[in-house]
């Protein structure tokens, strides 16, 4: 899960609706992406992260490294 990116969208109050037509994909992807099971391309997590006004790699890329670093 994306909690960075869940939890910048939640603070910003925009529904998953919202911002998945601001990026111009389904509802679903969206979903999928903020949970996790998707993975978007570099041009889509930098139009959301345009959208949510936070930086890509706090979004996409935190969650990754803090994982890294407990191996």
């Amino acid at each position: 899960m994306r909690k960075n990116l869940k939890n910048a969208r939640i603070k910003k109050e925009v529904t998953v609706a919202e911002i998945a037509t601001l990026a111009n994909i389904s509802s679903s992807f969206y979903y999928k992406i903020e949970s996790g099971l998707r993975n978007p391309t570099m041009n889509l997590a930098k139009k959301i992260s345009d959208i949510l006004g936070k930086d890509i790699n706090y979004l996409f890329f935190n969650d990754a490294l803090d994982e890294m670093s407990k191996n």
